[in-house]
């Protein structure tokens, strides 16, 4: 049974300690420590998210391929002076696991951010904890909404070419896709600022983010668990 608990973490919050636990393993030389990072991870998505297994698969997948061609690239071309030592030795060995290694882990504490935290959500935690100005993350938010919309305009363009009998290629729907969507972006920079979303003056809001205990509490387990394994391993 799933309890959800890595999604009601506010996302500002777990966007930091992501972004400094990867700091500090970016200073570590230990693979050990990255392949537990990964494994961590990976399981805080299964037992703490609803995200489905497939979405797991369909970025981490890519992610181990890349892995195994970095740890080949490290095992076989990491000694420049194959004569004076074997090419398969522990110090080739020892780089290619750390460079491979470092890719899972980078992989995993991304995927445990993006499938575990609502964007919108995401945006008003860097309202309200990282004070962001309002009038920047009403625009992102404008911008995150408007993706599906230039999806369906690119399809309707490149439909607009199968008609004609024209070629497609990629370079005509983009340039359309690109000269609607800045026709939008003005509409909705003009409709914001007609309802008052200019930035100026006290707003109240919809959805305020707060910093509870428990976010607390995720903040001192991550530096934890990191500072242990630092020690034992």
């Amino acid at each position: 049974m799933r309890f959800h608990w890595l999604e009601r973490i506010n996302p500002f919050v777990k966007a930091v300690t992501i972004l400094l636990c990867g700091i500090v393993l970016a200073f570590t030389k230990s693979w050990q420590l990255a392949i537990a990072i990964a494994i961590v991870c990976l399981i805080s998505l299964v037992l703490g998210t609803h995200c489905k297994w497939s979405s797991m698969a369909k970025t981490f997948g890519p992610a181990i391929l890349i892995a195994a061609a970095v740890f080949y690239s490290g095992l076989v071309f990491g000694k420049p002076d194959t004569g004076a030592e074997p090419i398969y030795s522990a110090s080739t060995m020892g780089a290619a696991l750390l460079m491979s290694s470092r890719i899972l882990a980078y992989v995993s504490m991304g995927l445990a951010f993006a499938l575990s935290s609502d964007r919108e959500e995401f945006v008003v935690s860097l309202m309200h904890q990282a004070h962001l100005k309002p009038k920047f993350a009403y625009g992102v938010l404008a911008a995150l909404h408007l993706l599906p919309t230039l999806q369906r305009e690119w399809q309707e363009v490149c439909l607009a070419y199968q008609v004609r009998g024209r070629k497609k290629g990629v370079f005509g729907p983009l340039f359309n896709t690109l000269v609607n969507s800045i026709r939008w972006s003005e509409n909705v920079a003009m409709a914001m600022e007609s309802k008052g979303f200019d930035g100026d003056g006290k707003r109240t809001y919809a959805v305020i983010t707060r910093v509870r205990a428990g976010d607390i509490l995720f903040v001192i387990s991550c530096f934890a668990l990191l500072a242990i394994g630092i020690i034992m391993i």
